[in-house]
């Protein structure tokens, strides 16, 4: 057990480190006063620093190494194993960055962030874009670090985020939901009949937040809220998972962005403590399926009917709704193309989506420059959703993941709806009909079920393997469709 203790002790002191930067980023995005921005900024990029370093030396190395040839390591259960693995591929990767640049890519990310705040605030993409002209030249330098063989640098960065998958095959199911989606769009366009728009305050939205996460199995004694401009989870620790969500006077917006958030507290609670010890962040190369389970409870649970029946007295009280629960679910399911990616129903997001891949693609296969990305997503949202973006701040301001460098995470979204349309399936095969379970209030019992299956075993398996495993069929996208076309009508 000599090289797994000393691994245990080394990932100890990681975790420390991992441990404070996360809630220091907590503090930079919810709570810093803006002229603690800058002195947050660089506090945070020497604690990377320093875990970068701890995450790259040779002692590093060598520990992993004597611990997958230890007896001891064959001991371990086999999702023990793959994760101190992935350990050793992560290494791998990370002490082919310089540390140097390392440090300036992460205080990048910090800045850039705080510059997209300020430039959404005042619908100024001038300001913004050369930051973000800094982050994708830097991104792609990093991503060339890691893999400097692959030819298409863009699947680099996909894999980053979800093991396995390619443009090539994101390109095949996206345009064929592309081609099932679109019309049934069309079909159903409509407006919203009623938008309720009301004032909260901060502790009326936190309480009702409460409400839900509990009800649908997030843990509160491990969770805490705070307000933002866009929703997001962060993971602290094991016990201490963070949901954001933004203060807002759309009711629908809220109870959907909570749920999701819920999703992803959910999964990240659920990883057994043994597996928790080798990382402290969200869980590497799983994005997709984490996304997929966001989306399964605002979509798949959130939008049916059946999930309110037990609660909605409570939340209309909670949230001030002068409206039927027939109302309010006709509400949360109207097809009505917007700007935002967030505030969209479960059809026309999955345009938001591609819009967003078809622009990254092309941006890491340097086809278009941060010259064109407005006029070129304006164009887009009017073919895909005949809408007019008026504002930067309404299309390519919106969001914030190029901020933080996160390219190559959107598509993530989508391949969760795909997935999602086998969750759907394989739920009803093991605990019987959807809507008989949530009418019954029965949600913890999906929710203990994905535990056991998904959440439980964090990153250690691979979405592919761990779809395959259970599905037992090739991943399309057609359950998804089947899904769509159930509830939106089939085009004849």
């Amino acid at each position: 057990m000599e090289g797994l203790q000393a691994l245990l002790k080394y990932q100890k002191e990681i975790s420390d480190i991992q441990h404070t930067i996360n809630i220091l980023n907590w503090e930079l995005k919810v709570s810093a006063p803006k002229k603690a921005e800058e002195e947050m900024i660089n506090l945070v990029a020497n604690y990377e620093n320093k875990l970068f370093i701890l995450q790259t030396k040779e002692e590093y190395g060598t520990i992993l190494q004597n611990t997958i040839r230890d007896q001891s390591f064959i001991e371990l259960e086999e999702q023990e194993q793959r994760y101190i693995l992935n350990l050793l591929k992560r290494y791998n990767e990370n002490k082919k960055v310089p540390a140097d640049f390392y440090t300036e890519y992460i205080t990048l990310q910090n800045r850039t962030n705080i510059i997209w705040k300020e430039a959404k605030e005042k619908n100024d993409y001038a300001l913004f874009k050369p930051y973000l002209n800094k982050m994708i030249q830097m991104t792609k330098e990093y991503y060339r670090y890691i893999d400097n063989e692959t030819p298409n640098l863009y699947d680099v960065m996909l894999n980053q985020y979800e093991t396995g998958v390619t443009s090539d095959l994101i390109d095949q199911w996206f345009t064929e939901l592309k081609e099932r989606i679109l019309p049934l769009i069309r079909k159903n366009r409509k407006k919203r009949v009623y938008s309720p728009k009301i004032k909260y305050t901060e502790t009326e939205l936190i309480e009702c937040a409460k409400y839900l996460l509990e009800y649908i199995g997030f843990d509160l004694e491990k969770g805490k809220l705070g307000i933002y401009p866009h929703g997001f989870t962060e993971k602290i620790s094991q016990n201490d998972i963070r949901i954001a969500f933004k203060h807002t006077d759309d009711p629908l917006d809220f109870i959907t962005t909570i749920i999701h958030e819920g999703g992803h507290g959910i999964f990240e609670q659920g990883i057994k403590d043994n597996l928790s010890r080798y990382e402290n962040v969200t869980i590497d190369n799983l994005y997709a399926l984490h996304e997929s389970q966001s989306r399964f409870y605002e979509n798949i649970l959130g939008r049916n009917i059946n999930f309110w029946i037990p609660i909605y007295d409570k939340i209309s009280k909670k949230l001030h709704l002068e409206m039927s629960l027939q109302e309010f679910i006709e509400t949360l399911n109207t097809v009505t193309p917007n700007l935002i990616r967030t505030e969209s129903d479960e059809l026309t997001y999955c345009m938001h989506i591609i819009l967003r891949y078809e622009i990254e693609r092309d941006i890491f296969n340097d086809q278009i420059t941060v010259d064109h990305i407005p006029q070129i997503w304006n164009q887009k949202m009017k073919e895909y959703l005949d809408i007019d973006v008026e504002k930067d701040s309404d299309g390519v301001l919106q969001d914030v993941h190029w901020s933080q460098g996160s390219f190559g995470y959107f598509p993530s979204y989508l391949l969760g709806t795909i997935y999602d349309g086998i969750f759907i399936e394989l739920v009803e095969e093991n605990l019987g009909n959807i809507d008989e379970l949530l009418k019954n209030a029965q949600i913890r019992k999906i929710t203990d079920y994905l535990c056991d299956t998904i959440y439980q075993n964090g990153g250690a398996y691979r979405s592919e393997e761990i779809i395959k495993k259970m599905y037992k069929k090739e991943i399309s996208v057609e359950p998804v469709v089947k899904y769509f076309e159930k509830k939106y009508g089939k085009i004849k």
